[in-house]
């Protein structure tokens, strides 16, 4: 590191003036000069960054279909990068839209309420019963008084259902298949939203992980480059650990693009787990108040007017035939009429909440569609310039970065190495030197712009993260060279 050079050179100059006292004769006293006091500075590592860049995946897996841009290409925020075979997409939201547009009209025709023909024909049915009654019935054979007694019992207990109201055994169903659905709902947010929560620490786990390993990496390039200055044949134990290092950071960066995935569909499964659970307790609720709500006046009326028909038929067929066929006839008018009643009538709220809530199902499963065919596109998420292309048409999506973006009209340097014991004389706005292994010849002004909260652990040590701005930049300068970093306080 920095500091232990700066420590070599100071102990090699202590120890050059001490070796030249011995042997000599008394050296001639100088006058003292007053010499101006040494800036205080704290001395690190960094790396060359562009100042945005972005590894971009698929979320989903997929044949890659068309690749839209190529290397070295510019690109605006939202511009198409690459899409994949969407085929079976597209017909996922035809099909929910087709499903939506069916709910929406049955929900529009329920809305209506009957329409003219079936109230013109209600009419015609009762037009019908009135003329009916003045008819007047023949004979009675047992078949008939038996078949009329069976009438009058089961319209009998027709109407006493309806006016029982609903059984309590049904009402303790639905309220419990009700409370059973909340229950789910709270039980598949929890799990979801815990799921996420892990997803998202092993995602900041990976991400520190990869910077250690690119850290070691670049340490031990640098190293043997250094070493093969003095000597080409590089030792192959070194060559070994160079190799270690390397696979150690790509093995870093798969871990890395398994953990974004992961967290990606941790928060789909979270979004659509938690909307499929909230449609099941819209309809559980919808069940019990159309059970709570009961039959209605036009329905008992109706079974009602049955019983009248039916008592009305035994009467006429146990002997008061034309007085019994009247009142039967009577009956049928008041049920043609009832009939009419509930065609002119509008719908029920209850009906009407199943319907909307059945429409809000389909709406939630085209947005659902859109969003998967949406994700087969691959989009810039800012204005940059493509550093690299891992796709290949016709091939599956691959576990890496399909394409790394990076705004390099911006460049800035991260620490690597500043510990807790220097962070704190390190303040935003501080002034730096900075120099470049790369470029011996080249040293550069800039600033501190920001020093990240979080910190992470290096080599034993508590590190931070400082991002420094270069007031002037050198186009020599490369992604990830290597500086030294000399903060001013």
């Amino acid at each position: 590191m920095p500091h232990n050079r700066l420590w070599i050179v100071l102990l090699a100059s202590l120890l050059l003036s001490g070796c030249a006292g011995f042997g000599g004769p008394e050296p001639t006293p100088t006058p003292l000069v007053d010499l101006e006091p040494e800036t205080p500075q704290v001395l690190a590592d960094g790396r060359v960054l562009p100042l945005t860049s972005a590894e971009l995946r698929f979320l989903s897996p997929g044949l890659v279909a068309e690749i839209l841009v190529h290397e070295g290409e510019t690109v605006a925020a939202g511009q198409p990068l690459a899409r994949l075979d969407s085929a079976e997409l597209q017909l996922g939201v035809e099909q929910a839209q087709a499903a939506l547009g069916h709910a929406q009209a049955l929900y529009a025709q329920l809305s209506a309420g009957a329409s003219p023909d079936v109230v013109a024909a209600a009419q015609a049915t009762l037009a019908q019963a009135r003329a009916t009654a003045r008819q007047v019935a023949g004979s009675v054979t047992q078949s008939d008084l038996a078949a009329a007694r069976a009438s009058v019992a089961q319209a009998q207990a027709e109407l006493n259902q309806l006016l029982a109201g609903p059984k309590n055994e049904a009402v303790t169903q639905t309220q419990a298949a009700l409370a059973q659905a909340q229950a789910d709902l709270q039980s598949q947010r929890d799990a979801l939203s815990a799921a996420k929560g892990q997803a998202e620490l092993q995602l900041t786990q990976a991400a520190n992980q990869l910077r250690d390993a690119q850290d070691s990496y670049s340490r031990i390039y640098w190293q043997n480059r250094e070493a093969e200055r003095d000597d080409p044949d590089l030792p192959q134990s070194q060559r070994d650990a160079e190799d270690a290092a390397l696979r150690a950071v790509q093995s870093a960066e798969a871990q890395l693009a398994q953990a974004q995935l992961a967290l990606e569909q941790a928060q789909q499964a979270e979004q659509s787990g938690v909307a499929s659970a909230e449609s099941r307790v819209a309809q559980a609720q919808a069940s019990l108040d159309l059970l709570l709500t009961g039959a209605d006046a036009d329905q008992i009326a109706g079974a009602r007017a049955r019983l009248a028909a039916a008592q009305a038929n035994l009467t006429r067929l146990t002997g008061e035939a034309r007085t019994g066929e009247l009142s039967a006839a009577q009956a049928v008018i008041q049920q043609a009429q009832a009939n009419l009643n509930q065609a002119q009538a509008g719908p029920r709220e209850v009906d009407l909440a199943v319907a909307a809530a059945q429409v809000q199902l389909a709406e939630v499963a085209v947005q659902q569609a859109e969003l998967a065919l949406d994700r087969a596109i691959l989009k810039a998420p800012f204005a940059a310039t493509v550093v690299a292309i891992n796709l290949k048409l016709g091939e599956v999506t691959p576990s890496e970065p399909a394409i790394i973006l990076a705004d390099t009209s911006a460049w800035k340097i991260e620490t690597s190495d500043l510990t807790e014991l220097d962070i704190v004389n390190v303040a935003v706005g501080a002034p730096v030197t900075l120099s470049f292994d790369a470029l011996p010849d080249l040293t550069l002004e800039g600033t501190v712009t920001e020093i990240k909260s979080l910190s992470s652990t290096y080599q034993g040590d508590v590190i931070y993260t400082v991002v420094i701005k270069p007031t002037t930049w050198d186009a020599r300068l490369r992604w990830n060279m290597t500086a030294t970093v000399a903060i001013r306080y």
